[in-house]
């Protein structure tokens, strides 16, 4: 960050017509360009009118850039989108001295915010979904079925439902990257989670992990007498399952055998799973730890102390 100049110019055709701008050189030498230069649309009113701008005033700023955003959100223009980079607008003078007074205030833009736990969580997804399939994404992924940015290896981008292209969808101009659905479903190895009940044992759950889809578990009686009574789609089975164990306040048995337990509890282990392996995907990924499970807890190897998310033991 260079400090530098907010400056505002006015044109002698229109006393209301301005030129807001910033720049970390002197303004004299930003006017002297806007004078000359036809391709900007500055220099092209210059060019219509046979009249040169004007500097009107400038501010010495920390931050131009920064200056110039609350500029114009001090201003009744602050609020329409795709300036496309043309500062020139017809404003009242009331306008322009709440700008400037706001821009003399501005200090240093503030830090940008955290992204939050979903968006580490969808974009560490779709990168596992898009491995060896010649296709990057670009910046990260908010929703499913929103709309992120792509580009394949042969440097086409474009913007698209990110949900399609982990389902298989490719380049829409090349092709490349398309993949059968179920190829990429074998490739990552996703699991569902499921929360088992029992007709004639109440008060009993059972914890269910399998690789299988939904329907084959129903076509193959996979677990007999024991019903599906709540279940989530997990791309990452391992810790899900550590982390639903968790959840219930048990430890993870090699048997899996089924536990007492009141069922609500269950049914609020399985509301708080997704948004807990979120969080823990989104810990990992910041770069706070790498999570190594020694069967108790989560270790943190670079200075061996344990990480708070520790297993709960019952007797």
């Amino acid at each position: 960050m260079k400090s530098g100049y907010l400056y505002l110019l006015v044109h002698p055709s229109d006393p209301d017509l301005y030129k807001v701008g910033q720049t970390t050189r002197h303004p004299e030498e930003r006017l002297a360009e806007h004078n000359s230069n036809y391709k900007e649309y500055t220099g092209q009113i210059v060019k219509e009118t046979g009249q040169k701008w004007e500097l009107k005033t400038c501010i010495a700023v920390t931050d131009p850039y920064w200056a110039e955003t609350v500029f114009w959100g001090a201003t009744p223009l602050g609020a329409i989108p795709f300036r496309q980079g043309i500062e020139v607008q017809k404003m009242e003078w009331e306008w322009v001295e709440a700008g400037l007074e706001a821009a003399r205030k501005a200090g240093v833009r503030p830090p940008p915010k955290p992204l939050p736990d979903h968006v580490y969580a969808y974009t560490a997804w779709m990168k596992k979904r898009l491995e060896g399939r010649g296709i990057t994404l670009v910046g990260h992924v908010r929703s499913k079925f929103g709309k992120s940015d792509f580009q394949c290896s042969n440097g086409h981008e474009w913007r698209t439902v990110p949900n399609n292209v982990a389902e298989g969808e490719g380049c829409p101009q090349c092709g490349t990257g398309k993949k059968d659905s179920e190829e990429i479903r074998q490739a990552i190895k996703p699991g569902i989670l499921c929360l088992l009940v029992h007709p004639g044992k109440s008060g009993v759950i059972k914890i269910g992990l399998t690789y299988s889809t939904l329907k084959q578990c129903y076509e193959e009686n996979f677990w007999g007498d024991w019903e599906v009574h709540r279940y989530r789609n997990v791309e990452e089975p391992v810790l899900a399952e550590s982390i639903i164990w968790e959840l219930l306040g048990y430890p993870l048995s090699n048997d899996r055998e089924p536990i007492h337990i009141e069922l609500s509890i269950a049914e609020q282990a399985f509301r708080d799973l997704i948004p807990r392996m979120q969080s823990e995907i989104a810990f990992k990924l910041r770069g706070c730890i790498p999570l190594v499970s020694d069967g108790n807890y989560i270790l943190c190897p670079q200075n061996s102390t344990a990480h708070s998310r520790s297993v709960k033991s019952v007797g």
